[in-house]
């Protein structure tokens, strides 16, 4: 494979095409993860007997005490729920804008590089077509996920001790940490193998017209055919992400800092998506033996 020449094609694809770069922006607005994460704090001291971590006596009290002292008006309640409500559907809503964007740009490329006419419309079409596929492969990699959020959560209670709750306590257990560790590394992996076969699944979905098994088994065998070409261009990807983000670390945070330059820094990243989009395709193209 020349890589070098699958470089600067995908690039001249993503120029010469503009609607490329806005389902890029799409797929993009759908990939960005988002949120504040708030950790609190309480003040505990350890037990000498089982190192299990313990609060004080009246914490329970306090606690209890600073809850009753909360008094939150039942409108604000209902708000609240309302404005969590819509927030979640816009999120779902992006989402699967961001996964059929996904899809068109997959099949946009595939359109021109075959030679054939493509446009936004007839992109977006084609992964509006495939979108219950495309749900499907999008949502098989956040199983392992989901189990890693919970495994985590059980080695960290294993490891420091259940928090005393009224007079029980129990020790940590070193056996099951260390287990639940080895299990949390192992679903590491396997959810960025699935990540990375989900790059192929949504080719084979797309260019093949597979469904959801379907796609990854076909997906899995041309990365296992094409095994040591996707490493180059996985690490290819990397370095360019590398070089990317810290010329734009400055710039990216002035861009954030000012709300009118987020239009510019959603383009950017949809220029970015776009173009590792295409250079997957261009390259699934080779592997299946397809020609320009």
């Amino acid at each position: 494979m020349d890589y070098g020449q699958l470089i600067k094609r995908a690039w001249n694809l993503v120029w010469e095409h503009k609607f490329l770069i806005l389902l890029g922006v799409l797929v993009a607005l759908g990939s960005a993860n988002g949120g504040d994460g708030n950790a609190g704090k309480a003040a505990s001291s350890f037990g000498d007997g089982n190192a299990a971590i313990q609060l004080p006596s009246d914490f329970e009290f306090s606690l209890r005490g600073i809850m009753d002292s909360i008094s939150i008006p039942r409108y604000a309640t209902i708000s609240i729920v309302i404005i969590a409500g819509v927030l979640l559907v816009v999120g779902l809503a992006v989402w699967l804008l961001s996964l059929v964007s996904r899809g068109g740009l997959i099949d946009g490329v595939n359109a021109l590089e075959a030679g054939q006419t493509s446009s936004f419309g007839e992109a977006f079409q084609a992964g509006w077509q495939k979108i219950w596929t495309l749900l499907g492969i999008g949502i098989i990699p956040a199983i392992p996920a989901l189990l890693l959020a919970v495994v985590t959560a059980v080695a960290a209670v294993s490891f420091f001790g259940v928090i005393k709750v009224n007079t029980i306590t129990t020790s940590p257990n070193i056996v099951l940490a260390i287990l639940a560790i080895a299990v949390v590394l192992l679903l590491v992996v396997f959810t960025v193998f699935l990540s990375l076969l989900q790059t192929f699944a949504n080719r084979a979905c797309m260019l093949e017209d597979k469904p959801v098994f379907a796609a990854y088994k076909r997906g899995f065998s041309v990365l296992m055919e094409n095994f040591g070409s996707a490493l180059v261009l996985l690490l290819i990807q990397i370095t360019v992400s590398l070089g990317i983000g810290i010329v734009m670390i400055l710039p990216s945070i002035v861009m954030a800092l000012c709300c009118l330059l987020w239009p510019l820094l959603i383009l950017i990243q949809g220029v970015t998506s776009a173009y590792f989009s295409t250079l997957w395709t261009l390259a699934w193209r080779q592997w299946t033996g397809q020609t320009a």
